[in-house]
């Protein structure tokens, strides 16, 4: 089954037609929620890496806000495939999308080697002589990469195949 197939099929699921048709706004506001939800825990906790939020401890500013990263990320997740379900086979051909997506395995890609790689350093050098610099690079990409989805996000209205 080939991509558009597959696009095209969720367009016809009842849900991508509801959407599409009657309640598009709905799965918006969940978005936007949930992005705020889950952005602004992952802002604070890049910026204690970075330095520039001094207190609590990274591992304690962690540990707060690991429920609202959860339930934004849910949120983000499913809103932003209800949203996909309701034009999947215009989005999919969009280059917008498309930056969005590769941006998205980007973040992902880095907030992997992070907690695998530099996560326990931070948990160790925290108690001592501060923040490793591989964990600073990576909070700093993370903003990068984040910016990036937005601006891929915003762009996806104003390019690639009309409807």
């Amino acid at each position: 089954m080939a991509i558009r197939e597959i696009c095209q099929a969720l367009e016809d699921t009842w849900l991508g037609t509801a959407v599409r048709e009657r309640v598009y706004y709905i799965p918006q506001i969940f978005h936007l929620v949930g992005m705020a939800l889950f952005g602004g825990a992952v802002v604070m906790e890049d910026l204690r890496l970075l330095g520039r939020v001094r207190k609590p401890g990274y591992s304690e500013i962690s540990r707060q806000f690991l429920p609202w990263k959860w339930a934004g990320g849910v949120v983000v997740g499913l809103s932003g495939f209800v949203i996909f379900m309701s034009d999947a086979t215009r989005l999919y051909r969009n280059e917008g999308f498309q930056w969005k997506v590769v941006l998205l395995l980007l973040v992902a890609a880095n907030a992997l080697i992070f907690r695998s790689k530099v996560y326990q350093q931070v948990l160790i050098a925290e108690k001592t002589d501060g923040i490793p610099r591989a964990a600073k690079i990576s909070a700093a990409l993370s903003l990068l990469l984040w910016t990036g989805v937005i601006v891929a996000s915003r762009i996806i209205g104003f390019v690639g195949p009309e409807y």
